[in-house]
């Protein structure tokens, strides 16, 4: 009776394995660099989905570097008549989660749709299961033969060798149309492991990603674990980039620091900025505390002097926002004290965005 249970037991899972093989054959796999890769601020890069260009190496510090090739805020953006969409991909790094963030967000994808009123909704997450050959397929609401469009967002602390994208034979899948000119122009967002999405438990939780979809505009996440720091290094690959609005979030990596090496470490950035962007915004936002009475830093006030100086000297269109309402009033915001959780990641977006929005406007 026991062999015979084996036996059963045993089919059944030869049966489910045939299966999930003869489903997958049944799919035209495409290679996702076909499509467009938004978030992308530079196409010279070593791999498609590294977020520095290849001069960046030896002249960026090693740290930014190494975090560069984390593909963090990118996504795959395409439009597609399947009813069904399967992911595969590959990452570089062994380590796909972290004490205090889930693989989800470390290793995994996010697909998310545009609805028929213009909305992005969550279609299903990529979970990894190891370094190679992690799969996921998701089903997208019938269409009547159109087009949906859809963003694949990539894993926000690790790397990608290897993704594709793949739909029933016979369905069609292109890149998505343009996005209207009035937002085709990304924002730039330089920052600190919170802005890279520590500790989203996926990808599309990010704030940055977030923020990418209420305000329906491209995001340039440059958001570098413990290394947002403002080197006069990276500034200069940021000033490369032609965007609506620059975002600077680095206070959290730029400590024990006093008001005259922080005016300069501002100061420097700044100017290097305007020297190729001499009217576009520039947005300074304040450290996020858990607690509201703990707001502002010490070195939130460093900062708003800084601005405050710059201002004073004629340099137009800097702007600050404070950190006190990031998080919340409640504590509930963070994993661990300062990365935000994923109600942290919402609130923050939330807070952020009509001031973003707001400074567009000013921009234009």
């Amino acid at each position: 009776m026991l062999k015979a249970a084996l036996l059963i037991f045993l089919f059944a899972l030869t049966t489910a394995a045939s299966l999930r093989c003869a489903a997958q054959t049944d799919i035209t796999w495409h290679d996702a660099n076909v499509f467009e890769i938004e978030g992308r601020g530079w196409t010279d890069t070593e791999s498609p989905y590294d977020r520095l260009p290849t001069r960046a190496k030896g002249v960026v510090p090693e740290g930014v570097w190494g975090l560069g090739k984390h593909s963090a805020g990118l996504c795959v953006r395409f439009q597609t008549n399947a009813r069904s969409v399967s992911v595969r991909w590959d990452v570089i790094n062994d380590t796909l989660a972290m004490p205090h963030m889930p693989a989800t967000g470390v290793s995994g994808v996010d697909l998310y749709r545009r609805t028929e009123s213009g909305a992005w909704e969550f279609v299903q997450n990529g979970r990894p299961t190891g370094k190679i050959n992690n799969h996921m397929s998701a089903n997208l609401p019938a269409s009547g033969g159109a087009q949906t469009e859809c963003l694949l967002y990539l894993p926000l602390y690790n790397g990608v060798s290897k993704l594709e994208i793949g739909t029933a034979p016979g369905s069609v899948i292109t890149k998505a149309a343009a996005r209207p000119e009035a937002k085709r122009l990304p924002i730039v967002y330089y920052g600190t492991s919170i802005a890279q999405g520590g500790c989203a438990s996926r990808p599309g939780m990010a704030h940055v990603a977030i923020l990418g979809r209420m305000l329906d505009r491209p995001m340039i996440n440059l958001g570098f674990s413990g290394s947002g720091k403002m080197e006069p290094e990276v500034a200069k690959f940021i000033a490369e980039l032609d965007p609506a609005l620059f975002v600077i979030d680095c206070l959290w990596n730029i400590g024990g620091i006093t008001g005259a090496e922080l005016s300069a470490k501002v100061a420097t950035l700044v100017d290097t900025i305007r020297e190729t962007h001499p009217n576009t915004p520039i947005l300074f936002v304040g450290q996020s505390v858990v607690h509201i009475s703990q707001a502002p830093s010490a070195l939130e006030k460093l900062q708003e002097t800084a601005v405050k100086q710059l201002r004073e000297k004629g340099i137009k269109q800097l702007y600050t926002c404070p950190g006190k309402n990031l998080l919340g009033t409640d504590g509930d915001g963070t994993v661990d004290g300062v990365h935000p959780n994923d109600l942290g990641m919402r609130r923050q977006a939330e807070a952020l965005a009509p001031v973003l929005e707001r400074l567009l406007r000013s921009g234009s």
